[in-house]
C-alpha cells in the first residue's frame, strides 16, 4: 500500500523532482559549515539549567524542547540555501563572495547573541545583538535571493523564527529589568 502511494507521488511530481538539483558533497560541506559554526560557542549548560529557568518569562514562552526542534530544521534549510548559492556560482566563486560573507556575519551574530545572553547574562546588551542578528538574517535572505530565489526563500523561515526570538528576548529583558544580571 505505502509503496503504491510513494510510486503515485513520484509519478505525479516528476517536474518537482527534475527541478531539484542532485545533492553532492557540497551539500554535506554546507551542512558541516552551518552546524559547525554554532559549535564555536560554548554550551553554557549551567546557564540553561540554572540561570535561564529562574528568569521571568512571558506567558507565551515556548517550552525548552521547542528551541532545538525549530533550530535543527532551520539549520538544514540554511545548509541547503548555502549550497544552492555556492553551486549557482559555478567556477566564478567570487560572484557569491558578498552573499557568503553576509551569511557568515549572520551566523557569527547569532553565536554572539548566545555569548552575551547565556554566557554573560547581559540581557539589555543581548537586545542589541539580537537586533543586529535579525538584520543580518534579512540581509542574508535578500542577498541569497538575488543569487538564487529558492536559496533566499529557504532563509525566510529563519527570519520568522528570529522575529519570534527577538520578541521573546525583549519580553524577558522587560520582565527582568529589576535584576538584569541574574547570576
Amino acid at each position: 500500500m505505502l509503496r503504491n502511494v510513494v510510486a503515485k507521488f513520484e509519478e505525479s511530481h516528476q517536474g518537482l523532482r527534475a527541478a531539484l538539483p542532485e545533492a553532492d558533497l557540497g551539500l554535506l560541506a554546507a551542512g558541516a559549515i552551518v552546524f559547525g559554526l554554532q559549535k564555536l560557542v560554548p554550551a553554557y549548560e549551567e546557564s540553561y539549567k540554572v540561570w535561564y529557568p529562574k528568569l521571568r518569562k512571558p506567558s507565551w514562552n515556548p517550552p525548552n524542547w521547542i528551541f532545538p526542534a525549530v533550530w535543527i530544521p532551520l539549520k538544514i534549510l540554511q545548509s541547503a540555501a548555502l549550497w544552492l548559492v555556492w553551486k549557482s556560482a559555478g567556477s566564478d566563486k567570487a560572484s557569491v563572495a558578498v552573499p557568503l560573507t553576509i551569511f557568515g556575519v549572520h551566523a557569527l551574530l547569532g553565536n554572539q547573541w548566545n555569548v552575551v545572553f547565556f554566557g554573560r547574562h547581559d540581557m539589555p546588551g543581548s537586545l542589541k545583538w539580537m537586533g543586529a542578528f535579525w538584520l543580518s538574517v534579512a540581509a542574508t535572505a535578500y542577498s541569497f535571493y538575488s543569487v538564487d530565489p529558492l536559496a533566499g526563500l529557504l532563509i525566510a523561515p529563519t527570519q520568522v523564527w528570529v522575529s519570534v526570538a527577538a520578541k521573546l528576548n525583549y519580553d524577558i529583558v522587560r520582565l527582568n529589568k529589576d535584576d538584569e544580571k541574574r547570576t
